[in-house]
């Protein structure tokens, strides 16, 4: 068997923004054909499957084995696991949305972008609704994990070490988002998401944990039904709690996680 190429930090970012620019592009090209609708956002994650799934492949062919569900650490995950991850996925609103609000109040976002934004994850209807939920809840946390804990963290951390991994992986995918006001929250997330891939060599938790994460955000909006852009709140003992939690989650992640791999060895 061909022995995997090494992958070095410089040249997984170097990939990482090569997706990034497709997905732009793709991104771009959404926008001007259907302009900031429902069906934008409901078609972004099929689409964002069918570009940056054969991108996950063609890292595991030069850099893995060319076997799939190892080199996307496919491999299974306990349900308590799943259950933690999920939780840690909800938790993390707390500390990411105080962070956040501290970035919105330093650089505010025009009112018309996010009236904008509001107006595309406002459905129009039920179907809408579970089409949406269906393409941001489920399949951009499925093929994201895929794509940067799975193929990028796996060949980064056959030939560097798992803190190499982990901060590597954590700021492509933060750079991956065209906001940069967004990029400091979601480092937070991917570091939460790089420990527990990680931890358990499987991103399944992490793709429960991306997304509860995403649902979370999307059921507010479904359920609240906002008529008009709201200052972002925030409040420090809140998100204290929540960045306490999220650690002592983490923590027993890792004991579960630990303990299954163990019997599994």
């Amino acid at each position: 068997m061909t022995e995997p190429q090494r992958l070095s930090p410089g040249l997984a970012l170097g990939w990482a923004l090569l997706l990034t620019l497709v997905l732009y592009s793709a991104n771009v090209a959404i926008g001007l054909l259907l302009g900031p609708s429902n069906l934008a956002v409901a078609i972004g994650g099929p689409v964002e499957l069918l570009l940056i799934w054969p991108a996950a492949k063609l890292l595991g062919k030069v850099y893995g084995h060319d076997d799939t569900r190892r080199d996307l650490a496919l491999g299974a995950a306990a349900p308590v696991e799943l259950l933690l991850g999920a939780s840690l996925g909800v938790l993390l609103h707390l500390p990411v949305g105080y962070l956040s609000a501290l970035v919105e109040r330093r650089f505010p976002t025009p009112e018309r972008a996010l009236e904008l934004e509001l107006s595309m994850l406002t459905p129009s209807s039920s179907a809408m609704a579970v089409a949406m939920f269906l393409s941001i809840a489920v399949v951009v946390a499925f093929i994201e994990e895929a794509y940067f804990r799975g193929a990028l963290f796996t060949a980064l951390q056959r030939s560097n070490a798992a803190f190499v991994a982990l901060w590597t992986t954590s700021i492509a995918f933060a750079l991956m988002h065209p906001k940069p006001r967004d990029w400091a929250p979601l480092f937070v997330v991917a570091l939460v998401l790089g420990e527990l891939r990680r931890r358990a060599a499987s991103v399944w938790p992490g793709i429960a944990l991306h997304a509860a994460f995403n649902a979370t955000t999307l059921l507010f909006v479904f359920i609240t039904r906002p008529s008009e852009v709201k200052p972002q709140e925030s409040s420090w003992p809140l998100a204290l709690m929540g960045s306490v939690l999220t650690v002592s989650g983490v923590v027993l992640f890792g004991r579960v996680a630990g303990r299954r791999l163990g019997e599994v060895s």
